[in-house]
């Protein structure tokens, strides 16, 4: 399915946001691949005609556009890098090298972004632009997608007229509009659940420190996913203990499917000794108007609107 979420800032709500219009489309078999990263990419002219159609029924001429992928064709991981050089060849290079044994994939065919965050307790891309001091390792949030996949959405976008600005994931999306009160305030967490996988996402004063993705695995009855999901988030759990000691979560929100969340909240309160909350309106930088019960599909696209990209 194709979305196009349309949002505005009142003068009169400050940084708030509300929705303006939305719209859905579903796309023709085949339009996309259903491999890793969403390739192999598929018919690049049936999603042009899609992006097309879903535009015309925008009330005002689009321009300019953030993409929201699906969290399955994106990864996204906190690690620690030295100096990375200024030539875009040779970052790359070098990144490729770092992530080569990390990643079940071929590096030479993924564009990869590393934005760095400095070390626990600086400024990151959450917040302010930010980065170690003099002599301190550098934390990066490394982002890795298909380039096939990336290439397909801009043309399709390029050929209608319409300059994206930045590619997402859904989860790095969807914290752009978590309110900056619960990112500033100790540790803050954010899982998002879809038919595919989670992720689960830890942030500490503006700065993700714990970044989690995982696919579901066939086959599997209820009970064996909670112990294997138990067992994991118990690991992550002891991972902040030892690194932040005597800190808590302050805060865990939950977005899922409905059918699905009783199982999600009592499986993360168990694994992170936490009591997770369902992502509600109140906790995201969105008014009541227009959103609904749709609202938590829409704050990944609303998160990504909010942010400015040069």
């Amino acid at each position: 399915e194709l979305r196009f979420a349309a949002v505005s800032r009142p003068e009169a709500m400050g940084s708030g946001l509300e929705l303006a219009e939305f719209h859905s489309l579903p796309l023709p078999e085949g339009v996309f691949g259903v491999g890793p990263l969403g390739v192999p990419a598929g018919d690049a002219e049936s999603f042009a005609d899609s992006v097309r159609t879903i535009v015309a029924r925008a009330s005002r001429p689009v321009r300019e556009a953030s993409v929201v992928l699906p969290d399955a064709w994106v990864r996204s991981m906190v690690i620690e890098l030295g100096d990375l050089p200024a030539e875009p060849q040779a970052r790359l290079e070098v990144l490729r090298f770092r992530i080569k044994r990390m990643v079940p994939y071929r590096v030479e065919d993924l564009r990869i972004q590393a934005v760095p965050i400095g070390p626990p307790g600086s400024p990151g891309p959450l917040g302010s632009p930010g980065g170690p001091g003099p002599g301190e390792a550098a934390q990066c949030l490394i982002t890795l997608a298909n380039a096939a996949v990336c290439t397909m959405i801009e043309d399709g976008f390029s050929r209608r007229g319409i300059r994206i600005g930045q590619l997402s994931g859904a989860t790095l999306a969807t914290l752009q509009a978590v309110n900056r009160g619960a990112l500033a305030a100790g540790l803050f967490g954010l899982a998002l659940v879809d038919a595919d996988g989670f992720s689960l996402v830890l942030v500490r004063a503006v700065v993700p420190v714990v970044w989690r993705q995982k696919g579901f695995s066939e086959g599997l009855s209820d009970a064996d996913r909670a112990r294997l999901l138990t067992s994991e988030l118990r690991l992550t759990r002891t991972f902040l203990s030892e690194r932040f000691a005597g800190e808590v979560l302050s805060a865990l929100y939950l977005a899922a499917p409905r059918a699905v969340e009783p199982f999600w909240l009592q499986v993360l309160g168990q694994g992170l000794d936490c009591q997770p909350t369902r992502l509600a309106l109140e906790h995201l930088s969105l008014t009541g108007e227009g959103f609904g019960e749709a609202f938590a599909e829409l704050a990944p696209l609303a998160g990504a609107a909010a942010r400015e990209v040069a």
